[in-house]
């Protein structure tokens, strides 16, 4: 009588078994986890570039307006805290050395007076002139400046603390006796609070982490009419804006638009000296 034998796996068959499926499990994992990275990085880039383009086209639409520029050589002290504290330390800004740029744009309605109050039909902000400054606070002075909760606060990332982010700050400035325009350099208005206009902006010196002396940048470069350096004596007659962005993301240091240069646009100032309705 012929007898039935049951076959079945040895040990090291079910060991050879179990390691050929670690592998495979492995390497779907890790084929899922850099996907996962890869959408990431590129959706962080997309928000990135769009963020610093935006900033840069309001900056540029301001400039267009603007009655006055501040030139390169003046000082600029807007508050003492730490929403305009300089990436360096300190309050007080150099312009042409420091990387900001101010403003002065003529009022909205030339025929009301200038008042800090809610607008009227006589009297309000409107009528007054609207001084701007943009400038890059350290990202982590920043957050610690604007306080949990507060709505300027775009939220702690101890990753990228040494980014900048790029503010604006506006306060007002009072017409002259009978309306004229103010004295120039127009005195800058202080105590006033700035918001954030976009995170995440490449610094301009080299930073550990983030920048390197190779990639280094001027963020605001001032030209006179001359084609020469502009200065308190020499006006302003063009601007330059330069902007980068970097962030570490998924473990990897993204900036743009690339290694080394920034997103550039040349503004020309068509409203120098002149009082319009805007």
């Amino acid at each position: 009588m012929k007898q039935l034998t049951q076959a079945g796996f040895t040990l090291l068959e079910l060991l050879v078994g179990m390691v050929l499926i670690g592998i495979v499990l492995t390497a779907l994992l890790n084929i899922f986890t850099q996907g996962s990275q890869v959408s990431t990085q590129s959706s962080s880039r997309a928000e990135m570039q769009q963020d610093v383009l935006n900033a840069q086209q309001l900056i540029a639409g301001k400039l267009k307006e603007a009655w006055y520029v501040y030139p390169p050589g003046l000082t600029l002290n807007m508050t003492g805290t730490a929403l305009t504290q300089k990436p360096a330390g300190g309050n007080t800004w150099l312009v042409g050395t420091d990387p900001i740029l101010a403003m002065v744009l003529p009022p909205k309605n030339v025929t009301l007076s200038c008042a800090s109050g809610a607008s009227t039909s006589t009297s309000g902000q409107d009528g007054c002139y609207r001084f701007l400054a943009y400038y890059p606070v350290k990202r982590s002075v920043w957050v610690a400046g604007t306080g949990v909760g507060s709505w300027r606060n775009p939220g702690p990332d101890d990753t990228n603390a040494e980014t900048w982010i790029l503010a604006e700050y506006r306060g007002t400035i009072a017409p002259g006796t009978g309306g004229t325009p103010p004295t120039t350099p127009p005195t800058v208005p202080t105590g006033n609070s700035a918001n954030i206009l976009s995170d995440y902006i490449a610094p301009t010196t080299a930073t550990t982490g983030f920048t390197t002396s190779s990639n280094t940048y001027t963020m605001f470069t001032y030209t006179a009419a001359n084609g020469l350096a502009a200065s308190a004596t020499n006006p302003v007659s063009s601007v330059t804006l330069n902007l980068a962005t970097t962030r570490k993301v998924a473990g990897t240091t993204l900036r743009l638009p690339n290694a080394t240069d920034e997103y550039t646009i040349s503004v020309y100032p068509t409203n120098l000296g002149k009082i319009v309705a805007n």
